[in-house]
């Protein structure tokens, strides 16, 4: 969707298990563009396709919110091209900046390792952060405002010190889903909460932090972590509001969010919107939506001089009652 006559678009990718969510906005007689994860292997292409078909030849920053293939792998594809500037970039550090680190078990370490050691050789060392709740972040644009709040200490990519039990892969998933980036953007006077996959215990540490709390009532929520159960406490509930909720999933991978998420954001009148809807039991009760029959990209925009927002995507209402 074109800028020219928009003051902002935001589109979360339908790229199955995973997420990617790109935000443009006008700055003046500029328009910015932030990009936060870029989806994993199976639909790698689905950014930078999106990027290029758009005509987005740079990208103020690019966010990698954790390691996880099926977030970082259409980033890694991206800064692998020439085709796209890259500005700044924000994401978990790591000890060494060479592509291949002796040591790193996993799938998921050795892709983010490629991209980090891809981004140092693109950028200048000033324009990297490996940023936590509460530092001292670049100021990068006019017309928005990045916050982010988690997680709340470093996230550090090293090899398991010599002696160490080997990590298991779940562990890795949890460490890495704790410490995934969270990201609150205010712009143009809209509010996004970008929850990545962090669970639960970032919701309960909002439970006494007043600066947390004030960051939880927005207008559009990337629900994090596909929507699973207890992913957002009970005791956290009531302090999140928002007027849409964006569930990215893959039908084959995720089945459907937990009714304990579904019940949340029904519960506070929010719109529920999907990326893709499981092949047998959906959530949904809408026929007709994109999402049962294939996916959809879920597109917020707002015009220029307005003051509401509308989105495109097919809502995904609560299924009737049985009788």
């Amino acid at each position: 969707m074109s800028v020219q006559e928009l003051d902002l678009v935001v589109t979360f990718l339908d790229v199955g298990h995973g997420d990617s969510a790109i935000v443009r906005f006008r700055e003046g007689h500029q328009v910015r563009t932030i990009v936060v994860d870029g989806g994993g292997p199976v639909h790698a292409s689905r950014l930078s396709n999106y990027l290029l078909r758009n005509g987005i030849t740079a990208v103020d920053l690019m966010v990698a919110t954790h390691v996880d293939r099926n977030h970082v792998v259409g980033l890694l594809q991206v800064a692998e091209t020439d085709s796209v500037a890259i500005e700044h970039f924000w994401g978990p550090s790591c000890e060494s900046t060479q592509p291949s680190v002796a040591g790193l078990q996993f799938p998921d370490e050795r892709a983010y390792q490629r991209l980090y050691s891809r981004i140092h050789g693109r950028l200048r060392p000033d324009r990297i952060t490996c940023p936590v709740r509460g530092g001292l972040l670049p100021a990068l644009f006019n017309a928005a405002h990045v916050t982010v709040l988690n997680p709340a200490v470093p996230n550090v990519l090293k090899p398991p010190a010599k002696g160490a039990p080997p990590k298991q892969a779940a562990e890795l998933s949890i460490e890495q889903n704790e410490r995934a980036i969270v990201l609150h953007i205010e712009v143009h006077g809209i509010r996004l909460l970008l929850g990545s996959d962090a669970l639960g215990s970032f919701w309960a540490s909002a439970l006494g932090d007043h600066v947390l709390q004030r960051h939880l009532d927005v207008n559009i929520l990337k629900v994090p972590s596909y929507g699973r159960a207890n992913v957002i406490p009970s005791t956290a509930a009531g302090l999140l509001h928002c007027e849409y909720a964006v569930f990215s999933l893959s039908a084959k991978v995720d089945r459907q969010p937990s009714a304990q998420s579904l019940a949340l954001f029904h519960d506070m009148g929010a719109e529920v919107l999907c990326t893709q809807h499981a092949a047998q039991n959906t959530f949904c009760a809408n026929a007709h939506c994109h999402a049962a029959a294939g996916g959809q990209n879920v597109v917020f925009s707002r015009c220029r001089g307005d003051s509401s927002y509308s989105t495109s995507a097919y809502f995904c209402p609560a299924p009737a009652p049985l009788p």
